[in-house]
């Protein structure tokens, strides 16, 4: 029986080290690494074997961060690659891959990178020169499960004009991994609530995309969106 207790302590113990490893102690002390160095064999940069912790340093100073240092590292254009793989078909009917669309919906001057509960990072932005397509990237930065999410809105090209307040969105939210579409993480509905009440956009239609593009059409109240009523 002593061998037991002392096996499940020691199973516990690890269990909550490596739970101290996949979030971050203090934000205001920016206890999360630094990026990985940038290496490059040749011509071809070199894909570091990190978590997403490096992001860290980009949500300071606090509250909107420095969304310009973060586009420009070389580190978050690999990160869209490696997580965002689904297909896509709202933006520019396809033509881009997904990794690519996420980059159309940041790098304006109307971004800012906020961490949230000592763990996961968000950075909204919109279109250039299309402002009202606005854009949110959701980061969780745990060790043990790291999770890409990009969620877009976008003119549903119907009812009211794209600039008039009665105008109508869908919601595309593209996940790194397969989540549970009708009960996804509280901590993204939070995000992507805190987010929707700030460009008070109406939402037509809203759909979580798998990684393999499988697509699951679900209340907008259950991503934290209001849905347009009728």
């Amino acid at each position: 029986m002593m061998m037991r207790i002392l096996q499940l302590a020691f199973v516990l113990t690890l269990i909550s080290a490596a739970s101290v490893r996949a979030q971050i102690t203090d934000p205001n002390n920016l206890i999360a690494p630094p990026p990985p160095p940038i290496q490059f064999r040749g011509r071809h940069l070199v894909k570091p074997t990190t978590d997403f912790q490096w992001m860290w340093q980009y949500t300071q100073p606090a509250p909107n961060g420095n969304e310009g240092a973060l586009l420009n590292d070389p580190h978050f254009a690999m990160m869209l690659q490696d997580n965002l793989k689904a297909p896509q078909s709202f933006y520019r009917d396809g033509a881009l891959p997904l990794a690519a669309v996420a980059q159309q919906y940041f790098g304006v001057n109307f971004s800012s990178v906020r961490a949230e509960g000592n763990r996961t990072i968000s950075l909204i932005g919109c279109v250039q020169h299309q402002c009202e397509d606005q854009g949110l990237l959701w980061v969780d930065t745990a060790v043990q499960r790291p999770t890409v999410v990009f969620a877009a809105t976008q003119w549903t090209a119907q009812g009211a004009p794209i600039e008039d307040p009665n105008a109508e969105f869908n919601l595309w939210v593209f996940t790194s991994r397969a989540l549970d579409a009708e009960h996804p993480p509280v901590a993204l509905v939070n995000t992507i609530a805190q987010w929707h009440n700030e460009n008070h956009q109406r939402i037509h239609a809203a759909l979580v995309i798998d990684p393999d593009g499988t697509p699951h059409q679900v209340n907008p109240a259950v991503l934290g969106a209001t849905p347009v009523t009728k």
